[in-house]
C-alpha cells in the first residue's frame, strides 16, 4: 500500500509540472481537412487510444494461430520450445484449461511490448523530461526519459528502463531495455530475457490515428532482430478510465470456474 501511494504522487508531481498551455490543449490544432498540423518542436500525442495492436507478434503480422516454423521467427532452440510449451489464451496453444500464463495466474505485470496487446485504452502525458504513458489495463503507468542516454547497468525490472525522443514532428521513439525476462513479448507466449532491446515507434497519422511498430531484438532468445508492425490504433470517444481493468487473483479464478470450466469437454471417467 505504502508502495502504490509513493507511485500516484510522484504520478500526481509529473502531473503538476505539465504546462497550463498543455493541460487546457484536449485535442491537438487540425487543418480543414482533418489532418494534425505540425508542432513546431515534436508531435503532440493527446487523445484516447486504443484498442490493441495484435495479439500474435510476428514479422510482417499474420494469423494469430500461426507458430513456428509458419511464424517466421527466428527462435533459438529453447525459446521455440518454451514457447511451444506454454498454454495461452490466444496462438496456436490456445487453451482456457490449465494456462500457464503468469498474469493470469499470477497478475504478474504484463510489461512491454506485451502492453499494447490488451484491449484497453491509453492516454500520453507529455512533459519536457519525459513522456508518461497511461494504461487503462492494470490502471498503470510508465515512464519514457526524454534526451537521455540509458543507465549503464540498469536494473532487470518488469517494464525496463524506457528513454525517448522524438524523431521530426510526428513521431516518438522509445529505447527500452534492462527487462527481468519474466514476461511474455505477446499474448501467444513468446518469451523476453534479460537481454531484450526493444524499439517502439509511435507516429500520428492523423487526428485520430496512430501507427505503433515494434523492433524486437532479444539476443538472448532469438537468433536476429525482427519488426512487428506498423499497426494502427484509434482516438476513441468512449472516454478515458471508465471500465476499472484490474487484475486479480480471485476474479481469475472466478472466471476460470464459471466461465471456462463450463465449456470445455468432460473429461471421460476411467
Amino acid at each position: 500500500m505504502r508502495n502504490q501511494r509513493i507511485a500516484s504522487a510522484i504520478l500526481w508531481m509529473a502531473a503538476l509540472a505539465v504546462s497550463p498551455a498543455l493541460l487546457a490543449q484536449t485535442a491537438p490544432p487540425t487543418s480543414a481537412g482533418g489532418n494534425v498540423l505540425p508542432s513546431k518542436d515534436h508531435v503532440d500525442l493527446s487523445g484516447n487510444w486504443g484498442y490493441g495492436i495484435g495479439v500474435n507478434y510476428i514479422p510482417n503480422g499474420g494469423d494469430a494461430k500461426l507458430g513456428p516454423p509458419a511464424d517466421k521467427v527466428p527462435y533459438q532452440p529453447w525459446a521455440r520450445d518454451k514457447f511451444l510449451s506454454e498454454r495461452p489464451m490466444t496462438g496456436p496453444n490456445a487453451t482456457f484449461n490449465k494456462t500457464t500464463d503468469p498474469q493470469m495466474l499470477y497478475c504478474d505485470p504484463v510489461g512491454t511490448p506485451r502492453v499494447w496487446t490488451w484491449p484497453g485504452k491509453y492516454r500520453f502525458l507529455q512533459t519536457p523530461e519525459a513522456v508518461y504513458i497511461i494504461y487503462e489495463f492494470g490502471m498503470t503507468w510508465r515512464v519514457v526519459w526524454l534526451n537521455r542516454p540509458h543507465s549503464d547497468d540498469p536494473d532487470p525490472t518488469w517494464w525496463g528502463e524506457s528513454v525517448g525522443k522524438y524523431e521530426g514532428n510526428d513521431t516518438l521513439v522509445i529505447d527500452t531495455i534492462g527487462f527481468n525476462g519474466k514476461t511474455w513479448i505477446d499474448m501467444a507466449g513468446r518469451p523476453q530475457t534479460e537481454k531484450g532491446h526493444l524499439i517502439e515507434r509511435i507516429r500520428r497519422v492523423d487526428a485520430d490515428t496512430l501507427e505503433i511498430t515494434l523492433t524486437i531484438d532479444d539476443p538472448g532468445a532469438y537468433t536476429q532482430t525482427w519488426t512487428y508492425g506498423p499497426k494502427t490504433v484509434k482516438n476513441l470517444k468512449t472516454g478515458f478510465s471508465k471500465a476499472q481493468l484490474i487484475c486479480d487473483v480471485r476474479g481469475n479464478q472466478y472466471f476460470d470456474d464459471v466461465v471456462e470450466k463450463p465449456t470445455l469437454p468432460a473429461t471421460p471417467s476411467k
